[in-house]
Parts: structure tokens; C-alpha cells; sequence
């Protein structure tokens, strides 16, 4: 039951500096969706942090990327952009639940809790920016905030290049098991 539609989600707390970079860029990506084409139809939110409702959003898309701060003591202000791997058959059961909270809720977990749930988790992608200051403040370091129009055409590769090639996903049926092959339409 996938659309043509893509999933954006930026994601970070705005009142701690660094750490709301990933809403940045999404709100960068909201602005530039009239005169991109590459943006067209694309679903762009910002959030605090992941959350499951979101699940059935990314269960509905085509592809999802999702944009976050780094703070993995890479050098602040790296942009990096990575596949994320399709959800195993039951992750959703054990990999969603395992959080000790929402709060440590990981874009890995919401497309297994879309897959779970709703018999579908497209391709996806994450985007990560290092982080220099996440303390209390609602401004990003120059650092990073230099790194969001990077961060902004990775997500926009991303886009061309996820929904472009799209790898076979299966889909399940009502009663959990997977139907049919080849892509879903």
C-alpha cells in the first residue's frame, strides 16, 4: 500500500543548540518543495524526536529519510548519509519494544514498527551532521550551521536516489506472511 510519496522527517531538540539540527534541515527542505522538483510530493516534518505514531507515515511512504545530529564524536559539521537496512521479519516486536524509552526510539526501530504494524517499511535513508554544542541555547554552533545546506542536498540525493532504484520489497499479508515478489505499486 506504499504512494509515490516520500517521508522526511528532521528530528532534534532546537533548545539544545546542535542537538535541533535535524529540524533545520527539514525546515530548509520544506521551504525549497515549490521549486524543486525532487521535493515534489514529498511529506517534510519536524519533530522533537521519533515517535511510533509515526509509524504508520513511513509504512505509507515510498521512501523515508530520516535527518539527525551526530554526536559520535565525529568533527562537527560532518554530513553523513547512509542506507538504512530493511527491517527483519519480526523487528518490530523485539527491535521497536527494546527502547528503554521513546527517547532512544531510532529510525531502525520505527521502519521495523511500521513493518510490524502496518505490513510495510519502504527503503530508507538517514542523514546524520556532527554536532560541536548541544548544551542549552536554541542556536546552532556556526560549525553546523554551515553543514545544513550540505545536509539538505544529501537528503535531496537521497531522494533521487532512493525512489529512482528502488530495491524489491515483500510486503505482508494480513496473516504475516510475506506475498508475492518484485516491486510494490
Amino acid at each position: 500500500m506504499a504512494t509515490a510519496k516520500v517521508f522526511v522527517v528532521g528530528f532534534g531538540n532546537p533548545l539544545r543548540g546542535d542537538d535541533g539540527v535535524g529540524q533545520e534541515v527539514a525546515q530548509v527542505l520544506a521551504r525549497q518543495k515549490s521549486h524543486l522538483p525532487v521535493l515534489a510530493g514529498t511529506d517534510v516534518t519536524c519533530a522533537h524526536q521519533l515517535v511510533p505514531e509515526m509509524a504508520l507515515d513511513v509504512s505509507r511512504a515510498s521512501f523515508a529519510v530520516f535527518v539527525d545530529a551526530a554526536s559520535d564524536r565525529r568533527p562537527a559539521g560532518t554530513v553523513t548519509l547512509r542506507r538504512l537496512a530493511p527491517p527483519a521479519a519480526d523487528a518490530g516486536r523485539t527491535g521497536a519494544t527494546s527502547a528503554s524509552c521513546w527517547e532512544d526510539f531510532s529510525p531502525e526501530a520505527l521502519m521495523a514498527l511500521a513493518q510490524d504494524l502496518y505490513g510495510n517499511a519502504p527503503p530508507a535513508a538517514l542523514v546524520t551532521i556532527g554536532v560541536e554544542d548541544t548544551d542549552l541555547g536554541s542556536a546552532l554552533s556556526s560549525v553546523v550551521r554551515l553543514a545544513v545546506p550540505r545536509a539538505a542536498a544529501a537528503v535531496r540525493l537521497a531522494i533521487s536516489a532512493g525512489t529512482c532504484a528502488r530495491p524489491a520489497h515483500r510486503p505482508r499479508s494480513e496473516s504475516g506472511r510475506t506475498k508475492g515478489r518484485g516491486h510494490n505499486a
